[in-house]
């Protein structure tokens, strides 16, 4: 697949329609064998979790222990906004730069606020603890129950704060087409299409629109792909392949047209070392394609910096001009 200029147009004038990076890859890309720390425990403190980047840059990230939501513009050495009261596990940040986030282990709730703000504005009332947050191109909110096995959405632009579900359609944990155990990370598509990293199951199930049985795609129940032990993250780029948060195999792994690999942390063993995570927690992309990955064993987010991106003699670059 080679890169050509009506590409990088059409990629551009999308990316402006949504909030999250999604890079363009050509099959051989790679990526650097270490990683660099962007913040270490000095920076961060304990138990990050939740990052996600914007297409500007702006680097958001949930803290669970100091109960913060921490900011960087430009990637400053230190944050440039902390939000504090929010005990989140996961973040979404709309391209109008309204935050939402997680607040179901404290308050039952998923709160919207803005970076002046001083107190989040209720927008769905949930259960317990949503460990994946995501908006898609109709202004629907989803959040994955983690605890309850399903995961539940609300059109934004309705006045009503109660959710509905749309994933797993039963009210018991387990493994069948129509059922999620521990589900965590989530991606909508352009086509309305839920990913969802079913954790406990060791897969990543796919739902299409109006469907509550799922597609096996990755993992436990997908022969020919790749082993997957505790996955909680799950990102795409601009061609639908999948970036996987490798949780219990400390790693992160990505499919590409010649299959899946493993990018970092492919040692076969957890570590702290630059080419080595502990427990992974999350993944998002710049606008350049590097990697940003919350190592939560290790208390520091990780910079995977692309190495190559070119298609014959075309680099491809994303760019916000």
């Amino acid at each position: 697949m080679c890169c050509n200029l009506e590409i990088i147009i059409y990629f551009h004038h999308f990316l402006t329609a949504i909030s999250y990076n999604l890079p363009k890859f050509c099959s051989s890309t790679t990526w650097k064998t270490n990683a660099t720390t962007f913040g270490g425990r000095s920076v961060i403190g304990t138990n990050c979790r939740a990052i996600f980047i914007d297409i500007n840059n702006t680097i958001y990230m949930t803290n669970v222990h100091q109960n913060q939501i921490c900011v960087w513009h430009n990637e400053t050495s230190d944050p440039t906004r902390i939000i504090d009261g929010y005990l989140s596990e996961s973040i979404f940040v709309t391209i109008t730069g309204n935050i939402y986030v997680d607040n179901g282990s404290l308050q039952r709730r998923i709160d919207k606020l803005t970076l002046s703000a001083t107190a989040g504005v209720l927008v769905m009332n949930v259960t317990s603890i949503c460990a994946g947050l995501f908006i898609d191109t109709n202004n629907t909110l989803y959040c994955s129950l983690v605890l309850q096995g399903k995961v539940i959405k609300r059109c934004l632009n309705g006045s009503m704060t109660t959710p509905t579900i749309v994933a797993a359609g039963t009210d018991t944990s387990g493994s069948q087409p129509n059922q999620l155990s521990e589900p965590s990370g989530i991606f909508v598509d352009i086509n309305f299409n839920l990913y969802v990293a079913d954790a406990r199951n060791n897969r990543i199930q796919l739902f299409q629109p109006g469907q509550l049985n799922a597609i096996t795609i990755a993992g436990d129940g997908a022969p020919g792909t790749i082993n997957l032990n505790h996955p909680i993250g799950i990102v795409l780029d601009a061609d639908g392949y999948l970036f996987i948060v490798d949780n219990m195999n400390n790693r992160i792994v990505g499919s590409g047209p010649n299959g899946f690999r493993c990018l970092i942390g492919c040692t076969g063993s957890f570590g702290s070392s630059d080419n080595q995570l502990y427990n992974p927690r999350s993944m998002a992309f710049d606008s350049y394609g590097n990697i940003f990955i919350t190592d939560g064993g290790n208390d520091r987010i990780q910079k995977l910096l692309l190495e190559t991106n070119t298609c014959g003699e075309c680099k491809f670059e994303t760019t916000n001009d």
